[in-house]
Parts: C-alpha cells; sequence; structure tokens
C-alpha cells in the first residue's frame, strides 16, 4: 500500500494569493501550460496502468461493456486522424492560398465532430440500480449529487461512473456529461478553460443545474464530485457561483475532485469570519473541498499537484490526498476502487471483519473461496488506505511559509515602496464586523495573517485519512455525524 502524502488547504496570509488570470495576460498562461502539459508527458503511457486493478466496484457488463469498448476504438481512431490532421497543417498553411486553407480546416473540423458523435449521448443522465435497470431512488431527499466527468468518457462510460458512484455511497447520483472530442481536442478546451476561463457548453450547464439545486429550499446539501477535466469545470462552476449568490447559499456546496486538472480553487473566507487564537481553521464559503490525486497521473501533475506545489501565489483551497507513487487515471479503477471499501447501508467495519468468516458447509462464502479471498483482499487494501497515517508534505509548506506577497502590478499614492521595490506594508485595520484579537499579529482584513497553515499542519500530524477525510463518511447511504461544520 503506497503512503498518503498530504497538503492542508492554504488558509493564511490572504494577500499573497491571487487568480493567475489577474497576473499573467492570456497568451503567457497559454505557453505555461503548454510547457508544463509536456514536461509531464512522460507519464502518460501510465494513465491506464495497472490495467487490471485491485477493486470491489463491480462494474456493469453486457451491452455497456460493449459500447465502452466502441467507444475505446472511436477515441483511438479520433485520436490517429486528429495526430495526421496536426502533422499536415503546418504544410497546409505555408502551400494552401488563405480562404482555401480556411475551408481544409473547417473540414477536418467537422470530420472530427463527426467520429466524435458516436461517443456523445444525453448531456444529463441519472444513476441506474443495476438489478433492477431503472433509475436509482432518493433516499436523502435533502441531498442532491453530481458528477461531471474527464477527458475521454463517452456517454456509456459516465453511466458506468455515476452508477459505481451511487452503488459505493448509496445516492441517486446526475452526471453532467462533459462531452468528448478526441484526446488533442479535449486538451485544447482545457487550455480555453484554463486560460482564458472560457465557459464551454458543459460549463454552462453545469452552472445551470448547480445554480438551480443550490437555490432549491428543499435542497441542504449538494455534493459536486468531479474528475480530471471535470475538476477545470467545477472551478469555473465554483466562480460563478461566489459571483452570482449569497454565501449561505453557496455554502450548501460540497467539492470532492479526483485526479483533477484544474489550475485554480477559489473558497473565500466568509464575511463575517473573525480570527480566533485557538482554533487551527477559519471560516469558508463552501465548507469542505477534497482532492484526491495518485503521484504518478500525468493529469494531476499538470493540474491539482502542480499548482500547490509551483503556483504558490495561486489560490487553491481544498485538502490534498496524494497516493505516493501511485499510477493510473481511471476514475473507477484507479481512485474510486483503492480508495474506498464497499459496504452496504449502515455496515460497520466490525460487521465488514465478521463477514469474512461466514462461509457454507462447503468452505464457500459468496459465490466461491477464491472470488471471496480476492474481494478480502481488495477490501483490506482500501481500508488501509482509510486507515494510513498521513505525511504531512513539508516541502510544499515551508514553500507557502516563505512565499512573499505578491508585488503590485502598478504603482499609487497609497503604496508607495520608497524606491525599494516591495510594496507597502498591509493595513492593520480589522474590519467592522470581525471579532478582535490582541494587537500581537498582523491582521489583514480581519482574518489572521501567520499561523494558521502552520496550525493546520500541526493538526494532521500523526492523523489517519479517516480522521482528515470527509467523502468517505458518506459511504454505504451513511451521513456524516458531525453535520456541515465549516473548514
Amino acid at each position: 500500500m503506497s503512503s498518503i502524502k498530504y497538503v492542508p488547504s492554504q488558509n493564511e496570509d490572504v494577500h499573497k494569493y491571487s487568480e493567475r488570470a489577474l497576473r499573467t495576460g492570456p497568451l503567457r498562461l497559454l505557453l505555461k501550460d503548454l510547457t508544463v502539459l509536456f514536461t509531464v508527458l512522460p507519464y502518460l503511457p501510465l494513465l491506464f496502468f495497472p490495467l487490471n486493478p485491485k477493486t470491489q466496484i463491480k462494474k456493469p457488463k453486457g451491452p455497456r461493456t460493449f459500447k465502452s469498448v466502441g467507444v475505446t476504438v472511436v477515441q483511438t481512431v479520433l485520436g490517429l486522424v486528429q495526430t495526421v490532421l496536426l502533422i499536415l497543417l503546418i504544410p497546409a498553411i505555408i502551400a494552401l492560398p488563405g480562404l482555401v486553407f480556411l475551408a481544409v480546416v473547417l473540414l477536418c473540423i467537422l470530420i472530427v465532430r463527426l467520429i466524435a458523435w458516436f461517443t456523445h449521448g444525453p448531456r444529463i443522465l441519472y444513476s441506474v440500480d443495476p438489478t433492477s435497470a431503472s433509475p436509482t431512488t432518493n433516499q436523502h431527499p435533502n441531498e442532491r449529487w453530481v458528477f461531471i466527468n474527464g477527458i475521454g468518457t463517452g456517454s456509456s462510460g459516465l453511466q458506468t461512473n455515476i452508477d459505481c458512484l451511487s452503488c459505493l455511497f448509496g445516492r441517486q447520483v446526475l452526471g453532467i456529461h462533459n462531452r468528448s472530442w478526441g484526446i488533442f481536442g479535449d486538451i485544447l478546451e482545457c487550455l480555453l478553460q484554463r486560460c482564458l476561463s472560457y465557459k464551454t457548453l458543459d460549463v454552462r450547464v453545469a452552472c445551470e443545474i448547480i445554480k438551480e439545486y443550490l437555490v432549491d429550499t428543499k435542497v441542504e446539501n449538494l455534493v459536486l464530485v468531479a474528475h480530471s477535466q471535470g475538476g477545470i469545470i467545477a472551478s469555473l462552476v465554483v466562480d460563478t457561483m461566489l459571483m452570482e449568490l449569497p454565501d449561505d447559499i453557496v455554502g450548501k456546496l460540497e467539492i470532492y475532485t479526483f485526479g483533477s486538472a484544474a489550475s485554480h480553487f477559489h473558497n473565500p473566507p466568509t464575511s463575517s469570519c473573525g480570527a480566533t487564537p485557538s482554533s487551527s481553521t477559519r471560516s469558508t464559503v463552501i465548507p469542505y473541498i477534497e482532492h484526491y490525486a495518485n503521484e504518478y497521473d500525468m493529469v494531476p501533475r499538470w493540474g491539482v499537484l502542480y499548482a500547490i506545489s509551483k503556483l504558490l501565489h495561486n489560490r487553491y483551497a481544498g485538502n490534498v490526498f496524494i497516493r505516493d507513487k501511485a499510477t493510473g487515471h481511471l476514475f473507477v479503477d484507479h481512485y474510486l476502487g483503492p480508495i474506498f471499501p464497499v459496504r452496504k447501508r449502515g455496515e460497520s467495519k466490525a460487521s465488514t471483519k465478521a463477514n469474512k468468516g461466514q462461509t457454507t458447509g462447503n468452505g464457500h462464502a459468496n459465490g466461491g473461496h477464491n472470488e471471496t479471498t480476492n474481494e478480502n483482499m481488495n477490501l483490506e487494501e482500501a481500508l488501509s488506505y482509510l486507515n494510513a497515517t498521513v505525511e504531512v508534505d513539508e516541502a510544499i509548506s515551508l514553500k507557502r511559509r516563505n512565499t512573499q506577497p505578491l508585488k503590485p502590478l502598478a504603482r499609487t499614492k497609497d503604496r508607495k515602496d520608497n524606491g525599494t521595490g516591495q510594496a507597502a506594508p498591509v493595513s492593520t485595520t480589522v474590519m467592522p464586523n470581525s471579532n478582535t484579537r490582541p494587537e500581537t499579529h498582523n491582521i489583514v482584513d480581519g482574518f489572521d495573517a501567520i499561523g494558521d497553515d502552520a496550525l493546520m499542519e500541526q493538526a494532521a500530524r500523526g492523523k489517519t485519512v479517516k480522521e482528515l477525510s470527509r467523502l468517505w463518511r458518506y459511504l454505504g447511504g451513511n451521513s456524516p455525524a458531525e453535520g456541515r461544520s465549516r473548514m
């Protein structure tokens, strides 16, 4: 079992962090993202390994399996076609007149879209009960669960993902289909979303659904799960909701990402929050954000892992759990399966262990000794993840503490630097609505500017994944006992 590295959510020095797009032009951002993407290409072959991972989660078989194989074939053909078109692009620019070249480009786009159409389906899907082939029932009327898929996922793949989520957590799950346009088309879409904050149709559909659920007075808790490119879409959805809705409405959200490709995640402090010397946490608008990543997964090495380790002036909210030396990017096989054990509603760890010893008269249990043994081994692996003591990433923590405040892009009379090149000290004025405290700490807009990250790291040392994570508490239809206290 791989060790688990843990990076607490950013919590200190609000004047240190700023969105990339506010500090850097879109062209430069695009070039930077392309550069980082090329540096992580050596991890590309590891996206699908291990090929047959141990997992208790049983994916549906039958017609959907054939559809998934068909999607894989179409994606392969699409990738080959796009590769050939990209190779021919440069000589075409040189040899063809402008209008002819434009016509050829439009024809190529049409060909790609026609091929990709075979992987598409409805924009919205609902989880299905595998035993009855009918939509799962919502046993938690005050909750809504939404999933956004990543790159290269067809409609059948999305259905499999939400069915596995539903089986694992005992909830009805709505899936928003982030449609694929082939590997190169999806990468281009990721770049546009990351560098230009461009809201593609998938983002706009997600914003509409999330907002509808948030403003519904019957909904008390909205869990948003995202994978791969879905993490980018989720980050843009959060940006939009923070602009359009009050804090208490957005506060219904909980966000959990897997292998996220997002370059930022905003989660501002609540306006009425004040610093307290004894607390290692501070109230934020969205109470729970968690990111799960495999260390050698190419996509989070471009997304969440790069953002928290290299883009130190960039805001990336949420606790990060990293499976050390783990590979693979597939949502069910490489994330859900190895991380979460499968349990029935209300089943405790003790009862799970007890069930391991139950056998029939011929020494078999649940359909055969070998199958049961393998399932128990897979269960133990998942439990070992949750019971593993985390290793706080000291290197990232040190980088954060040593990161200097951002230099201003322009000087004003109120920001004299006296020739030092540094901005004037941040005001120590406390907001009227915030709690006051002794003048022994630098206060920035009413929040403690030092020590919070260090306190978060200290509080996490010696704890297990189960003690720091919230998502696992929903397993088997259960609900977190502590309710919705904030980050």
